[in-house]
């Protein structure tokens, strides 16, 4: 296989790779409740829930139907989503 293969396919896997891990980290911003936002726990409720575990919030938002929270514990940063209703750990990524 020439240099120019082996570099086209390097670039070829690394841009699949990011497009993959973007697509991860934004699929479970769609689907952590079906409950109306009228319903949701207050914001500050579940950032407590997430400092009792230890995490430091750098910030937190609404991202589709999750709240999403940006933060770091153990000199590793998180992007921790979480479902509105119940205050539980949907999905965590490692950034």
């Amino acid at each position: 296989m020439s240099r120019s293969n082996i570099l086209s396919n390097l670039l070829i896997a690394t841009v699949l790779t990011f497009t993959a891990s973007s697509a991860y980290a934004g699929s479970y911003a769609a689907g952590c409740t079906k409950s109306p936002q009228a319903s949701w726990m207050k914001i500050e409720d579940v950032e407590a829930k997430v400092k009792s575990d230890g995490y430091l919030i750098m910030k937190s938002k609404v991202s589709g139907s999750c709240y999403e929270v940006y933060a770091t514990k153990d000199g590793k940063r998180f992007e921790l989503f979480y479902d509105p209703t119940t205050a539980q750990l949907a999905s965590t990524v490692l950034k």
